[in-house]
């Protein structure tokens, strides 16, 4: 009976971990996400478009089509330049590039 019920209070223990551990990970998702939402209104939605959409579709490319493995893409093309995109190396630190990204993927069309 006692090795039940320890058993059952190292159990409760542990998923009490588990859940504050995805909490604070969600709210630190969250904050990430907020941060890439400002930064992509400073830099990208002239010509991304307001909120990841470009409503005259035009030559940018739709950030909502990127999957999470094109990360390094993404990273390069915002980093170095792409066609008529500047580079913004210099400009933007890879915490912010990372902001981006989660942004563009808490709203993305793709898994």
């Amino acid at each position: 009976m006692l090795r039940r019920a320890w058993r059952s209070a190292v159990e409760a223990l542990l998923l009490a971990l588990l859940l504050g551990t995805a909490v604070a990970q969600s709210a630190s998702d969250e904050k990430q996400v907020a941060e890439g939402e400002r930064i992509y209104a400073d830099y990208c939605w002239t010509c991304h478009g307001e909120r990841l959409r470009n409503p005259g579709g035009g030559t940018t490319f739709d950030l909502r089509r990127l999957r999470a493995e094109d990360y390094p893409r993404f990273v390069n093309s915002v980093m170095n330049g792409k066609n008529q995109m500047p580079p913004w190396r210099g400009v933007l630190e890879q915490t912010q590039v990372d902001a981006l990204w989660a942004y563009i993927r808490a709203n993305s069309d793709r898994p």
